[in-house]
């Protein structure tokens, strides 16, 4: 496929769901100015409260990292002592990414009970 033409599928992917978007976001209002409801009721707080720090989730993030850095050494590991294939790594990666989240939910639901 021609370069022109991905480039060419992307901006017209890029277009057609930002005018989705619009397109939901009017259909909405036009719904609720019909009904009579204010769209103020609707609207949630600033964008500081959805996007609100959360210590938590900083140390889920790191988890996450560390343990799939793990994975990928034990995946060198076993690739170079037991002469795997290379799927080993993505397989090890998933494993202890997952062992990290799971480790997570322990520690962040102590936490809670703790609050």
């Amino acid at each position: 496929m021609e370069p022109i033409f991905v480039v060419f599928i992307v901006f017209a992917t890029l277009g057609v769901v930002v005018y989705t978007w619009l397109s939901s976001r009017h259909k909405e209002r036009m719904a609720m100015i019909e009904k009579g409801v204010s769209p103020s009721e609707f609207k949630s707080g600033s964008l500081r409260e959805v996007f609100a720090p959360n210590p938590l989730s900083s140390l889920k993030w790191g988890m996450l990292a560390m343990f799939v850095g793990i994975g990928l050494m034990v995946g060198n590991l076993l690739d170079t002592a037991f002469y795997l294939d290379d799927s080993v790594y993505p397989g090890s990666m998933l494993i202890f990414g997952g062992l990290g989240l799971i480790l997570f939910y322990f520690i962040a639901s102590r936490k809670m009970k703790g609050e």
